[in-house]
């Protein structure tokens, strides 16, 4: 879910910048539709002038048809063509020393034609086929010279042939002779080491071997089998296995009880002996153990009978010791011979373990020259049958012709007017992209929000849409109590609640509104916003602190004779420089009378004295500066501010100027609410709410 959810809003974001791209781009082209339209007429005029310079050529084409396959005696078909044969050829077509034989052939037989040629080979598709295309100047030499460059090329073809036969026929003998004199030495050596060695004699010998490694290794796998029961087993399972064994002999004979068969060392009891009285004694045991038990539920302890039937269970206790006894020296004197045994098994293994691996190599010696001289022997079966390929015993289906007589007759060639037009304007409309991609790459003025984010992280307050104002003369009207500008309104009222809902901020009285050059609009907006907070029934006074060029009077139809620059060389109190405006609780402070003393006027003391009277008397006081980078006003008096409102103009402030602003006004400490952009072009891709607004508009 997360995954889906974080996926979705960056498709969306990729989505909205590359429209703002395309948006950016649209306009560019609107605007310097003329870079398009000289690089244009500079490349069709590029485009003209070649073809108009451009030669007359002609085409004459001849085909050639060129076989590559040889049908061999043994019915295998060889094809040039699997190596690249139709490529080698084209190849051979193109090379100076076929141009240069038919160039001196054409002087010998046509010495009167002259000219220029290219010759442009081609394989026609699914043929064997070769296209020879001639362009030239002179439609006869051109004829003629593709006429004779084929015949050179079947000459020179017929004259690599017989090289190539010759040269092989020499290079087979020579391998044939060499081949021959190996294969000899090759026999005599297997010949030589059979009488050496007598090989029949060896196979016999290493097959007996075999047998023999083979019997001694299965005997002494048993041994070991039964030396590692006889240690690992005890006395007593020793004797009930051979008494097992003896009772199960009539059903499975050749059981694997070693330790049944097992004999007696200096003719003692065997094994298989023992374990019969050890099975005897210890039945007979039982029998008066069980007698023993009924006779003492009768008879008293001393009783004759008892102590007789005590007297024989002691005998076979102590027989059934003895017989233990007997068969434990028994097993250790079977385990010593074992072992005795085990040793000679290994000397005997060693014996005949060499005497196999001495007829192995042997024969694996002679294995390798019969491969040899089998490998050799086929070599040269196969150099005799190419020896009699040569001499006459192949047939060739190798063929080079020339279709028809002559060369194509001479055509002249289309100067391609189309196509040289349409290279031209392609790579021109490409180089007219090029120069605006670069004028746009160096163009950073910011033209949205979007971008605005891209290049600032101070927070966007107000986004002001852009009002045509070309058909009011006195420029764009300010805002009325029922506007019917409904999208300019209700960005102004946003812009107003951004500022009363801010968070982390304490009591924002003091306010200025500037901005980085002048015609970013910030007169406009300082002074709707006093009148957007005014209708909101804040007391507000907007003063007209542009000491130089601030013109709020006439923006409010007042009368501006009297204003701040006055207020502050202390020619009037600043109560009485104040103006009604047709909102009851705005009031305006003009300019005053223009100075070029600003920076100084700002700075005297009665500045600050007068601020706070601001404060104390009305709810929000909105001051109008000279922007930034024209003066040191707003710098000079910004720090005295509860907060400052930098209006960047969309599509016509740079991102670089606005950032020296900022970084002025951070010098000396202020404090930057945020930024305001203004005359936001609605048309662009990430304003598309700015079109629903209307939609709630109040209509009659």
């Amino acid at each position: 879910m997360d995954s889906a959810s974080s996926t979705a809003p960056q498709a969306r974001d990729w989505a909205t910048r590359l429209g703002i791209k395309a948006f950016r781009y649209r306009n560019l082209i609107k605007k310097r539709w003329w870079i398009l339209a000289i690089a244009v007429s500079i490349g069709l005029a590029c485009e003209s002038w070649i073809l108009i310079r451009q030669p007359v050529l002609y085409l004459s084409t001849g085909n050639l048809i060129v076989g590559g396959s040889i049908d061999t005696q043994a019915g295998v078909k060889f094809s040039e063509e699997q190596d690249g044969f139709y490529q080698t050829q084209i190849k051979i077509l193109q090379s100076e020393e076929i141009q240069d034989r038919a160039t001196r052939t054409f002087g010998i037989t046509e010495p009167q034609l002259n000219g220029t040629i290219e010759i442009i080979p081609s394989i026609v598709p699914r043929a064997n086929i070769f296209s020879i295309a001639g362009y030239g100047s002179n439609p006869e030499y051109t004829q003629r010279f593709v006429e004779t460059l084929m015949e050179e090329y079947i000459k020179y073809r017929n004259e690599e042939k017989v090289k190539t036969s010759d040269y092989q026929i020499t290079q087979i003998k020579g391998d044939l002779d060499s081949t021959r004199a190996k294969l000899d030495k090759e026999r005599a050596d297997l010949q030589d080491f059979k009488e050496k060695n007598n090989m029949a004699f060896v196979t016999e010998e290493q097959k007996a071997a075999v047998d023999t490694l083979t019997g001694l290794k299965k005997e002494q796998a048993a041994k070991m089998t039964e030396l590692q029961q006889l240690q690992n087993m005890s006395n007593d399972q020793l004797l009930n296995r051979s008494s097992e064994g003896q009772n199960t002999t009539a059903k499975t004979p050749g059981d694997d009880s070693q330790a049944a068969k097992s004999v007696g060392v200096g003719g003692g009891p065997t094994t298989s002996d023992l374990s019969m009285q050890y099975l005897q004694a210890s039945q007979d045991l039982s029998q008066k153990q069980a007698e023993l038990f009924e006779k003492q539920k009768i008879w008293k302890p001393k009783h004759p009978g008892i102590v007789e039937i005590q007297g024989e269970i002691d005998r076979l206790n102590r027989l059934i010791k003895t017989i233990k006894s007997q068969n434990h020296e028994s097993t250790q004197a079977r385990i010593e011979s074992i072992q005795a045994e085990l040793k000679g098994l290994d000397a005997s293994l060693a014996v005949w373990d060499k005497k196999v691996q001495e007829a192995s190599h042997l024969d694996s010696q002679y294995q390798l020259l019969l491969g040899a001289v089998t490998t050799t022997q086929s070599f040269y079966d196969q150099l005799v049958q190419k020896i009699q390929q040569f001499g006459g015993e192949k047939t060739s289906g190798e063929y080079v012709s020339i279709m028809g007589d002559h060369a194509t007759t001479p055509k002249r060639v289309p100067p391609g007017v189309i196509k040289h037009l349409l290279i031209g304007l392609i790579l021109s409309l490409l180089a007219g992209g090029v120069i605006l991609f670069i004028i746009d790459r160096a163009d950073d003025r910011i033209s949205s929000s979007t971008e605005m984010i891209e290049y600032f992280s101070e927070p966007i307050l107000g986004q002001i849409p852009n009002i045509d104002a070309s058909r009011v003369e006195a420029g764009l009207p300010l805002l009325q109590h029922d506007d019917e500008r409904y999208t300019f309104a209700e960005s102004l009222r946003s812009l107003r609640s951004s500022l009363i809902f801010m968070p982390n901020q304490g009591e924002l009285k003091t306010l200025i509104v500037t901005s980085s050059i002048p015609g970013e609009g910030k007169s406009t907006i300082a002074s709707n916003l006093g009148i957007t907070m005014a209708l909101a029934g804040a007391r507000v006074l907007l003063v007209d602190a542009d000491l130089r060029r601030g013109d709020l009077a006439s923006l409010f139809d007042v009368d501006g004779r009297l204003g701040l620059s006055s207020v502050l060389r202390g020619e009037v109190e600043w109560k009485n420089a104040l103006q009604k405006t047709k909102h009851q609780t705005l009031t305006l402070l003009p300019r005053g009378p223009v100075t070029n003393q600003s920076g100084e006027l700002l700075l005297v003391p009665i500045f600050e004295p007068m601020l706070q009277d601001f404060k104390d008397n009305f709810d929000l006081v909105i001051f109008n500066t000279s922007p930034i980078l024209a003066t040191d006003d707003t710098a000079t008096i910004a720090p005295h501010f509860d907060g400052t409102l930098m209006v960047i103009r969309a599509q016509f402030t740079g991102a670089r100027l606005a950032r020296n602003s900022l970084n002025a006004l951070y010098q000396r400490q202020v404090n930057v609410l945020g930024l305001i952009l203004n005359c936001v072009d609605t048309e662009m891709p990430d304003y598309y709410y700015y079109r629903y607004k209307q939609y709630y508009a109040v209509t009659e």
